[in-house]
């Protein structure tokens, strides 16, 4: 059974990536139409911002852990470039199935995966 502090984090953890995607599509919709810049520069741009505002989020609000150990940055880029490669993998291993089977499995699986990690690799509460 899922403890309530579990469940508490997981929801943290939604909230935060909710809101983290808003922001994604905002600034890449800003840098974009506003700015000029190009699709590719903008969505990179975005990306950028957006994780860190993440990283600040999942450190301080889905996880609680105020001091910073040495490696936790580079442990939170290894978990996102992981998270980054399921998303891309992730349809073309199921390439013979229509593309809603791997936007799908990603929305799922990635979100997952990306919690695990940050609750035991990145911030190991």
């Amino acid at each position: 059974m899922i403890k309530g502090r579990v469940i508490g984090q997981m929801l943290r953890f939604a909230g935060i990536g909710a809101v983290n995607s808003a922001l994604y599509v905002l600034l890449a919709t800003v840098f974009n139409g506003v700015f000029g810049m190009a699709a590719l520069a903008a969505s990179v741009l975005a990306y950028v911002i957006a994780a860190t505002v993440a990283y600040f989020g999942h450190k301080f609000l889905t996880f609680g852990q105020p001091a910073h150990a040495a490696d936790e940055m580079t442990r939170f880029i290894v978990a996102t470039g992981i998270g980054l490669s399921l998303a891309a993998l992730i349809p073309i291993v199921l390439a013979s199935f229509a593309p809603m089977v791997s936007f799908v499995t990603v929305l799922v699986l990635v979100p997952v995966c990306s919690f695990l990690m940050m609750k035991f690799f990145v911030f190991r509460t």
